[in-house]
């Protein structure tokens, strides 16, 4: 593990309650029963009217903010707005990929630094909101935004149906497009890659194949509040599994174009196991996994180069092959 998510991982045990995920406990019962008996069902492609704000110039660069209402209808009425930022250039490029966030990122910061570095490449880039994280908040304030277990499986899987929509929304609009993120977000990313019936450039960053090895057997597993659960109990640990292993990019057959995609890892990562990425990479034959020497944190800080270029690549393998 490298020392900076050893860091990480020692500074997780002072963190205060409310900043811990599910710090008030499962939640909806029911909520949570309906991601069990549905995490692997595959809904139609819900199309959505997106809505463009006022674009912003800054140099050569524009921006502008986007908003439609989530095609997940079981999200609270406060969550179900979608908002996203688009940046890109004038002419716009060709190219643009959907980047997910990372667990526990609200705001749009550390993404821009990828985006910057993506225009310079060629490509724009949008970053969604998912639900539950920044203007999404149903009651504002701080502390983590998974406070419930069945929070947790509410945003997942609307993230997932909301990169879809977008996904597809921005393929009928003529761009060609990839879908891409770090940890979480390349978790996610991999689901939309991989469950859309189109061509898409697909790039998950420091991903696993589901949530279970990051939150089970990774650092975050010391960051639960546990006793919100019942307590680190054998009999909550596996009711908690089975809910974080439920919505597994394994359950789903490979895309004809899931081969061209690039998987981009640390070598020394804490947070997601090395056999959570490689899992993804059997499960899609033909893909291509870069090791880099780095750990999670270390990865996106100090090796984002990496990160770009494998987003660049994975657009250029699928394109090669239309």
């Amino acid at each position: 593990m490298h020392w900076l998510d050893r860091a990480a991982e020692i500074a997780s045990a002072r963190t205060p309650l409310a900043r811990r995920p599910f710090s008030q406990g499962w939640g909806d019962d029911a909520v949570i029963e309906y991601y069990l008996a549905n995490a692997t069902t595959v809904p139609p492609v819900a199309p959505i009217e997106v809505v463009a704000r006022p674009t912003r110039r800054s140099g050569d660069t524009v921006t502008r903010d986007l908003e439609f209402t989530s095609p997940f209808e079981m999200l609270p009425d406060r969550v179900r707005t979608v908002r996203a930022r688009w940046v890109t250039t004038d002419p716009e490029p060709e190219r643009v990929v959907i980047l997910h966030a990372p667990w526990n990122d609200e705001t749009y910061a550390s993404r821009m630094r990828l985006a910057r570095d993506l225009l310079g490449r060629g490509i724009a880039t949008i970053l969604p909101q998912h639900p539950f994280y920044g203007d999404r908040r149903p009651g504002g304030g701080g502390g983590c935004p998974a406070r419930f277990v069945s929070d947790f499986c509410l945003m997942g899987r609307g993230g997932v149906l909301e990169g879809r929509s977008l996904a597809h929304h921005l393929h009928e609009a003529g761009y060609r497009v990839g879908v891409s993120g770090f940890s979480m977000g390349g978790n996610i990313a991999g689901f939309v890659g991989t469950l859309v019936d189109f061509p898409v450039a697909i790039a998950p960053l420091a991903a696993s194949y589901a949530a279970g090895p990051p939150f089970m057997d990774g650092v975050l597993r010391n960051t639960l509040a546990w006793d919100a659960l019942g307590g680190q109990t054998p009999e909550t640990a596996a009711r908690l599994s089975r809910v974080v292993h439920a919505g597994s990019i394994l359950n789903h057959p490979p895309a004809a174009h899931t081969r061209w995609a690039v998987l981009v890892a640390g070598t020394r990562d804490g947070f997601v196991p090395s056999g959570a990425v490689q899992a993804i990479h059997r499960h899609w034959p033909g893909s291509k996994l870069e090791w880099v020497n780095a750990g999670h944190a270390s990865l996106l800080l100090q090796r984002r180069h990496r990160l770009v270029a494998g987003i660049v690549e994975a657009f250029d393998r699928v394109e090669a092959a239309a």
